[in-house]
C-alpha cells in the first residue's frame, strides 16, 4: 500500500511515467538494504517555527539520484567519515554502510524522523560489526562538523538561509584540519553558494527530467615549496 501512496503522490505532483520509474527504484533499492523509508512527512513534529520554516518536507532522496553520487567515489573518500544533512528516516546512512564507510554521522530537525534512523542504525550495527553511527536531532545552522568527516550529502534539505549557514560550518571544519571536502547533492537548489564558497562542481546528471544531481569539490591549498 505505502507503494501504492507514493505513486499516486509522485503521479499527481509530477507525472505518471515519473512515478513509475521511482517506484521500481524504490521497491528494489528498500529490498536491497533490508529499509523502510518509502514516503513523505511534513514535519509537523517540529516545534521550532523558526526551523521549520526554513525546511523542505521530508521525501527520501530516490534510490537512482542517491546511487549514480555513490557509485562515483573513489575508495580514498570512504576511509573519511560520511554526514548525511537532513538524514531522514536513514536512507542514505544505510546506503552508506553498504557502499563502505565505517564512520557515519546523520542530523536531521525531525525527533520522529529521528527515531526511524535510529532503528535503522541498530540494524546496521548488527548487520556491520565494526561501523559506527551517530545521529543527532538538530538545527543544521549549529552543528559542528567533525573534523574527520570528507564526504557531505544533501537532498535540498532546506533553503538558503540555513545551506548558506552549514557551509559556513563546513569552513570552519576545514580551517580547524585542511583536507579534501566532496559534497554529493541531489536535487542541489542551492548549488551557486557552494560554488560561491570555493567548490568546483566535477560530476553531475539528469534524468527523467526532474531527477538532478552534482558531485562538488574542494581541495587544500598546495604548500608553497
Amino acid at each position: 500500500m505505502k507503494y501504492v501512496c507514493y505513486f499516486l503522490y509522485l503521479g499527481w505532483y509530477w507525472d505518471f511515467d515519473f512515478a513509475w520509474f521511482i517506484i521500481r527504484h524504490e521497491i528494489a533499492g528498500e529490498r536491497r538494504y533490508g529499509i523502510n523509508t518509502t514516503g513523505t512527512d511534513r514535519l509537523s513534529d517540529v516545534k521550532e517555527k523558526d526551523s521549520r520554516q526554513h525546511a523542505t518536507m521530508y521525501e527520501p532522496v530516490n534510490y537512482y539520484s542517491a546511487g549514480w553520487l555513490f557509485d562515483r567515489l573513489l575508495p580514498q573518500d570512504k576511509a573519511a567519515a560520511f554526514l548525511d544533512v537532513g538524514c531522514g528516516k536513514g536512507r542514505t546512512l544505510a546506503m552508506a554502510a553498504a557502499y563502505g564507510f565505517r564512520d557515519i554521522y546523520g542530523i536531521d530537525l525531525s525527533p520522529k524522523l529521528c527515531s526511524a534512523a535510529e532503528r535503522i542504525k541498530r540494524s546496521l550495527l548488527s548487520q556491520y560489526g565494526d561501523v559506527h553511527v551517530l545521529i543527532q536531532c538538530m538545527d543544521a545552522r549549529y552543528y559542528d562538523v567533525p573534523e574527520t568527516v570528507g564526504v557531505i550529502f544533501l537532498f535540498n534539505p532546506f533553503d538558503a538561509v540555513v545551506m548558506q549557514a552549514l557551509i559556513t560550518k563546513v569552513e570552519e571544519s576545514l580551517h580547524r584540519k585542511n583536507r579534501p571536502m566532496k559534497i554529493l547533492y541531489a536535487n542541489p537548489e542551492q548549488k551557486l553558494l557552494w560554488l560561491e564558497a570555493g567548490f568546483h562542481e566535477t560530476a553531475s546528471f539528469k534524468e527523467q527530467h526532474y531527477l538532478k544531481g552534482c558531485i562538488l569539490e574542494r581541495w587544500p591549498p598546495v604548500p608553497r615549496v
